[in-house]
């Protein structure tokens, strides 16, 4: 298995953990102040995992302007993420929200020229059809 497919894999049960979390704290927390709290212990894990690696501080204007563009887009996503959270099943919202997949997919063929054969077409196909079934 490669590092890619192992730390996606990773990344999918944090997400997992992370979106039931998320559902559980809109329940005592309005649902801005719940992604507040969820930043700081982002940063703190990310802050720390830096100073593990020892790795240096790049200093890119170029990667510093998308990094903070992204983390706009990201902020703003999570506050409507934990709006709809907040607003009902995490099952409609988690299904919905993580269809940024398809965008992320479309945006990459497009201006990366990422390749986008017919397996992967029927897998988008499958998660948009999978989306529509779970927002039932």
């Amino acid at each position: 298995m490669s590092k890619t497919v192992l730390f996606a894999f990773g990344s999918m049960a944090l997400y997992a953990g992370w979106a039931f979390l998320a559902k559980v704290a809109t329940k005592s927390l309005p649902a801005e102040q719940a992604v507040i709290y969820t930043y700081v212990a982002g940063l703190t894990a990310a802050a720390s995992y830096l100073l593990w690696r020892g790795g240096a501080v790049v200093v890119s204007t170029r990667g510093i302007g998308f990094a903070l563009a992204g983390g706009l887009f990201l902020g703003l996503g999570t506050i409507s993420y934990y709006l709809a959270l907040s607003q009902g099943s995490a099952a409609v919202a988690t299904s919905i929200s993580g269809m940024y997949l398809l965008g992320t997919t479309l945006l990459a063929v497009v201006f990366l020229e990422e390749s986008l054969g017919q397996v992967k077409i029927a897998g988008i196909a499958l998660a948009v059809g999978a989306v529509i079934l779970l927002a039932q």
